[in-house]
């Protein structure tokens, strides 16, 4: 009889320590699954606002581009010819046409530089553009607006 009695107690010693690992585990997997739903999570949060912030330098970029072309149109009408190089780098001559200026600049590894100003002849212009994403349009990189004196606004290439 009394080995019945030994042996249910160490039966029972084995059930309770068997079922306290079980709860161990199930709390261990728990935590685990917890904690890289929370990092995956933590991530997405941070690729959804990068890529938010893109998209807003793209937007700002975008206009900026179409004010300094409208602005190069309103030096056309004054002096009948578009800005030298020369000019279009000097803030208190182009102040007077697009106001803020310069525009903001938002180099990346894509873009080291966001404006690039050409004029070739009197009679035209080229302004090129870099967008981090595309908008409106315009792809991600490079970007071209021209103008010409017909043309009364800048020209998509």
């Amino acid at each position: 009889m009394q080995i019945g009695l030994v042996g249910t107690v160490k039966l029972n010693r084995t059930i309770k320590v068997t079922m306290l690992q079980n709860v161990n585990l199930k709390k261990i997997f728990s935590f685990l699954t917890v904690f890289i739903t929370a990092v995956i999570l933590f991530f997405s949060l941070l690729r959804g606002a990068e890529a938010g912030k893109q998209l807003a330098k793209a937007e700002v970029i975008g206009k900026n581009a179409r004010s300094v072309a409208a602005g190069l149109h309103f030096f056309y009408r004054d002096q009948n010819r578009f800005p030298s190089g020369v000019e279009f780098g000097q803030p208190p001559v182009m102040l007077n046409y697009v106001n803020p200026y310069p525009p903001m600049e938002f180099p990346s590894s894509l873009c080291p530089s966001t404006f690039i100003y050409k004029r070739e002849a009197l009679q035209n212009f080229q302004l090129n553009f870099c967008l981090p994403k595309a908008i409106d349009g315009f792809s991600a990189g490079w970007n071209t607006l021209s103008g010409s004196p017909g043309s009364g606004t800048a020209g998509q290439q």
